[in-house]
């Protein structure tokens, strides 16, 4: 009888010890699923991350090459396109009209063509034609012998001040000011 009691109280105690333990199976392995689960979301957000950072490279690319196309079309205006441009641009700026205007060595002698009766003084050519074109009493503007470090545009360099019109500021400028604009116009809702 004490061996059938003491056989019973062991099955007991087995039956107890192995509930015990196959419920700390059963929440170990709940917590290493939930662990997995976890993982795999981190992995597919980071991933989902990645994607959308190569997308948005890719898309930044795409308007830089939209930028870079109007800057080719800049420095590709014929000459009456391009003093409508310059001059454009001169004429919304208030200066004093003694300036001179500092372009880069490429574009040196389409200024002497297009704006200028090739007379000199000091070394400097007279914008007499751009002054004409300006209509602005008692300018006088010339053109710097230094070339400018700049690929187009030009840049007015005065006694207290300097203008840059360089097509490198316009562009970037243009771009800062449209460029969410743009990237809209490209890509919708995206």
């Amino acid at each position: 009888m004490i061996l059938k009691q003491g056989e019973a109280k062991a099955k007991a105690l087995r039956e107890e010890i192995l509930a015990i333990a196959s419920r700390e199976a059963e929440s170990e392995l709940q917590k290493e699923r939930q662990r997995q689960s976890d993982l795999v979301k981190m992995k597919m957000t980071e991933k989902d991350q990645q994607a959308k950072q190569r997308t948005l490279i890719k898309k930044k690319a795409l308007i830089d090459r939209v930028f870079n196309k109007i800057s080719d079309s800049l420095m590709n205006l014929d000459d009456e396109d391009y003093k409508k441009l310059i001059v454009g641009l001169i004429g919304a700026d208030k200066i004093v009209g003694d300036e001179a205007l500092m372009v880069s060595k490429a574009d040196y002698a389409r200024y002497i063509k297009l704006f200028s009766s090739g007379k000199a003084v000091e070394g400097q050519y007279v914008l007499d034609k751009m002054s004409a074109l300006l209509k602005k009493d008692g300018c006088q503007l010339r053109l710097s012998p230094n070339p400018a470090p700049i690929t187009g545009g030009f840049i007015i360099s005065g006694k207290h001040f300097d203008i840059d019109h360089s097509f490198e500021t316009l562009i970037k400028s243009l771009k800062e000011e449209h460029e969410a604009e743009i990237a809209q116009m490209l890509f919708g809702g995206e």
